[in-house]
């Protein structure tokens, strides 16, 4: 029992290590660049189509304003004094329906044009989002290689350690240990507390307490845990 008790000990350090990585900050920073840099590459695209949307538009209007202008150019180009009052009315009432035109329509360009000069503005900060975003990458990379490198050699030396214990260990017992501990469950041997299970506080029934005694260690019914007596 006390080989698996010191290889149990042995791989709760390990795991606090392995957790030390894989919790760091630097981590989490450099998954928030990673995912950063991904949205931005999206909203790239996003206004990419929205900009070539917008310049067909601008350039459906632009046709159709300068198809407008030559419209009154045409009308204004007649000579009056060859022309019936009727005509002349009928000259002037296109002339103001094709100038109502005109008016909606370099309205809507200048929408237009506001519209793209906010998608440009929109991409130049995306951009230095993604310099940013990168150059913060960059560091948060050399700041968690350097503490890998760090913890790795403790690791190593850990497990070198636990696997020159696993011949000293009772096959059966190992076999358990890493049966349990394979369902997310640490402690995989615990003491018995008073009657308890020292993993899930359960009560023990005083027939599985002398079973304890008598064979050294049982599976705790509730947790999975194995139960042994000091």
């Amino acid at each position: 029992m006390e080989q698996i008790l010191k290889y149990q000990e042995l791989d709760g350090k390990l795991q606090q290590l392995e957790k030390k990585i894989s919790s760091s900050s630097e981590k989490a920073v450099m998954n928030q660049m990673i995912q950063y840099v991904k949205d931005a590459q999206n909203k790239s695209v996003a206004l990419e189509n929205q900009a070539k949307k917008m310049m067909e538009e601008y350039v459906s209007l632009k046709k159709e304003y300068d198809k407008n202008v030559l419209a009154i150019k045409e009308l204004t180009a007649k000579n009056s004094d060859e022309l019936t009052t009727e005509e002349m009315d009928e000259i002037f009432n296109k002339i103001n329906l094709v100038s109502s035109n005109l008016y909606m329509i370099e309205r809507n360009l200048n929408i237009q044009l506001v519209n793209i000069k906010n998608i440009l503005k929109e991409f130049e900060n995306t951009k230095n989002g993604v310099i940013k975003a990168r150059t913060k990458h960059k560091e948060s990379k050399e700041k968690y290689e350097a503490l890998v490198n760090t913890i790795n050699p403790q690791i190593d030396a850990i497990k070198k350690e636990m696997l020159a214990l696993e011949g000293g260990v009772d096959a059966k017992l190992l076999a358990k240990y890493k049966a349990v501990k394979h369902d997310n469950i640490y402690p995989v041997f615990v003491t018995l507390n008073n009657g308890n299970c020292g993993g899930c506080r359960m009560m023990i029934p005083m027939g599985k307490v002398n079973k304890i005694k008598a064979d050294g260690y049982i599976v705790c019914e509730h947790c999975g845990r194995v139960i042994y007596v000091k």
